[in-house]
């Protein structure tokens, strides 16, 4: 489950895939920034990387899918949850919210992997 490879294609087609089963709306996905130590436990095994997701959705949506999302994978973490209201678009729309959270996910150290935006 762990992002390998050019890691934002592997991240961006994970939550691509998984979101299609909720009704959240992420039309920015920022690159990975570079992997480092983990921050989790000190002399772990796994580096970790980042990626900055923004989007839209209600409010029990949002927390449907980061709830399932966590346990989908246990391997990532979300992280720094913003939440603002949505510039309202249409009256059905009132209620959404706008987020900004960090994905955390944990990758092998030493496995080769790149970083390239689509």
């Amino acid at each position: 489950d762990m992002p390998s490879g050019d890691l934002y294609a592997s991240m961006v087609g994970t939550l691509r895939k998984f979101k299609l089963g909720h009704r959240v709306e992420i039309p920015q996905f920022n690159s990975p920034g570079t992997v480092m130590e983990t921050t989790l436990l000190p002399k772990f095994p796994y580096k970790q990387v980042v990626m900055t997701v923004v989007g839209t959705a209600h409010y029990h949506d949002l927390g449907k899918f980061i709830a399932d999302f966590e346990n989908e994978f246990p391997t990532a973490r979300i992280a720094n949850l913003d939440l603002s209201p949505a510039s309202v678009q249409s009256p059905d729309e009132k209620e959404k919210l706008s987020f900004k959270l960090d994905i955390v996910s944990l990758v092998k150290a030493g496995a080769p992997v790149s970083i390239t935006k689509l």
